[in-house]
């Protein structure tokens, strides 16, 4: 029998007769087993598993002093658990009773004395050859595990670090912030975005945006804040610093705005990137915790006092009413999205006055809401909605459509003539669309308006999301007699050699000018001005916002041609204004 495989394998004999034990080991030894250990005395089992690495096999007598075999058996189950080797029971009696009770102890096999040599051999090997092939599997087992745990900490380790800058990432974030208010750990959360980032990346590829990314990261750590906190990746050019603060103190306004600055002017000016100095501007939100914040909570709330892009402001604390803005602009979106469907909105008209004869020339055509559940809400609230979310392009078709078929009903019945020129404010959306000329001069046709009784309006802002295309537009509105005015003009940034260009035919001084334009004297300078330019283009000037008869004449004397305002009259439904052109000729104040 070829023992040479299991020649290394470790072997323990326990017997309390010398004699067996010497006869074993003989038999072993002779067949070329070579780390062979012999007890006499059972109490020595326990001290050397504890010292002495686990054996391959037990051969165990059943009966002796001190311990017994069965004993021993149960030593060797608790003290090495499932490393136990396996054990062969010496015994020379072979009753039922003995066998059973030492199987049911974990015993594998039995070997009678007195002792047959080949037998001895030949079940050793067979146990031996069982046990080598377990162990492996065993090993294997324990290897394929360790393995396992590796990667899952490898893999647990990346679904924790965002992998362009090596900074936690979101997930991280919301754990690392879920322990800390666990732990009762007063947190401030900044939320912090760098503007310029995603430009940088359309203009000069992500690789450069990503190893800028990265250098801010880096900036950061070598700063003193770094190892208060934890600073991490939440978007694209966003990041979050989560701060512990100090315990049982109310939060200190003043603290957090300081900490914010100095992480603003930390992060915000030039970076070199591979020999080019990129600039960026950083905005900072900040949230404090209280007693029932979450993670997710605390971050939203920083994300919420975001100052708007463009702001004056860097940094800004939440408040409470942050949040109630953002539920009122929420009620506002879903109610919104059904005020055509449900024929909430309507029109108002607010009439434009000859500033010399009082003469009624035309309108405006002002949009409104009156919604069952919030009841009148300001066009100053819904119409940025609208424009944000796209909801203005289908208002805007209702506008058109509502405004141009009562003008088309007071034409034919004669409530106006072909000289009165209703303005329809227009959004950017709707200017900048293919073909909204050909769409407006269609529905001009529609209902027998003559186009030059319409006048669109939009404002500075609106005609720089595209110059040149908002020059086509309204050329191609200008030659079919649709006139154009810009609205609020000076509050804006239009260029001179722009207006130069646009086929406009009004300009409309702001209400801001007007409103002090009796006691400023910059206002009055400001308002002479803008109509010395109009003048100069080839425009007409109207007045928005006149409330006294004192501006109306000071507006005048300056050479506005048209005012509109409070003092001519409120903005009227459908049927006052009727009435009000039914009432002409007024006896208007002497302009003169």
């Amino acid at each position: 029998m070829d023992t040479q495989p299991f020649s290394q394998a470790r072997i323990l004999i326990v017997d309390d007769t010398p004699v067996n034990v010497h006869l074993l080991e003989s038999i072993l030894d002779e067949a070329g087993y070579t780390e062979l250990h012999g007890l006499t005395d059972p109490r020595q089992v326990e001290p050397l598993l504890r010292n002495e690495p686990a054996p391959d096999l037990v051969l165990l007598d059943i009966r002796m002093p001190y311990l017994s075999g069965y004993e021993v058996l149960e030593l060797i189950g608790q003290t090495l658990g499932e490393s136990a080797p396996p054990v062969v029971v010496l015994t020379a009696q072979t009753d039922a009773e003995t066998r059973s009770k030492a199987l049911a102890m974990g015993a594998l096999d039995f070997i009678t004395k007195p002792f047959d040599q080949h037998e001895v051999l030949q079940r050793i090997h067979n146990i031996l050859a069982v046990h080598s092939r377990s162990m492996e599997r065993r090993n294997r087992s324990l290897e394929l595990e360790a393995m396992v745990a590796e990667r899952t900490a490898e893999l647990q380790a990346q679904s924790l670090q965002e992998p362009v800058t090596g900074l936690p990432n979101r997930r991280a974030l919301l754990m690392q912030a879920t322990e800390w208010l666990k732990q009762a750990q007063p947190l401030a959360g900044y939320f912090i975005v760098a503007d310029g980032l995603d430009d940088i990346a359309r203009l000069h590829g992500y690789t450069i945006a990503e190893t800028l990314a990265t250098q801010l990261g880096q900036l950061f750590s070598r700063s003193p804040l770094a190892g208060k906190g934890m600073l991490g990746c939440w978007g694209n050019h966003e990041f979050v610093f989560l701060l512990p603060q100090p315990a049982g103190q109310e939060a200190d306004a003043a603290l957090l705005l300081r900490t914010a600055e100095r992480i603003a002017r930390l992060l915000s000016g030039e970076h070199e990137v591979d020999d080019m100095r990129l600039s960026l501007t950083v905005r900072i939100g900040i949230s404090h915790s209280s007693r029932d914040s979450t993670a997710q909570e605390l971050i939203r709330q920083a994300a919420l006092a975001l100052p708007k892009e463009g702001s004056s402001l860097t940094c800004q604390l939440y408040s409470a009413d942050m949040t109630r803005q953002l539920e009122r602009r929420s009620q506002l979106l879903q109610q919104l999205r059904l005020a055509i469907q449900q024929q909430e909105l309507h029109l108002v008209y607010q009439p434009k006055v000859d500033l010399q004869t009082g003469q009624l020339l035309g309108a405006e055509a002002l949009m409104r809401w009156q919604n069952p559940l919030l009841g009148a809400i300001s066009p100053l609230e819904f119409i940025p909605l609208a424009e944000t979310t796209g909801l203005i392009l289908p208002m805007g078709e209702w506008l058109l459509d509502e405004s141009m078929q009562q003008l088309s009903q007071w034409r034919t019945q004669g409530i106006i003539d072909d000289s009165f020129v209703l303005a329809i404010n227009l959004s950017g959306s709707q200017l900048m669309q293919e073909g909204f000329a050909e769409q407006l001069l269609s529905r001009c046709l529609h209902w027998s308006i003559p186009p030059q009784m319409i006048q669109v309006e939009i404002t500075e802002s609106t005609l720089m999301i595209d110059i040149h295309k908002a020059i086509d537009q309204l050329n191609r509105l200008s030659e079919v007699g649709i006139s154009a005015a810009i609205d609020d003009f000076g509050t804006g940034y239009s260029s001179l050699a722009y207006l130069r260009q646009l086929p406009v035919q009004v300009l409309k001084i702001d209400r801001s000018f007007v409103t002090g334009i009796e006691n400023n004297v910059e206002d009055r300078r400001l308002a002479e001005t803008i109509t010395t330019l109009a003048h100069n283009l080839g425009c007409q000037v109207v007045a928005e916002g006149v409330e006294t008869e004192s501006q109306a004449r000071l507006l005048h004397h300056l050479k506005c041609e048209q005012g509109q305002g409070y003092y001519f009259s409120r903005p009227l439904s459908v049927a006052d204004f009727e009435h009000y052109t039914r009432a002409w000729p007024h006896d208007p104040a002497d302009h003169s």
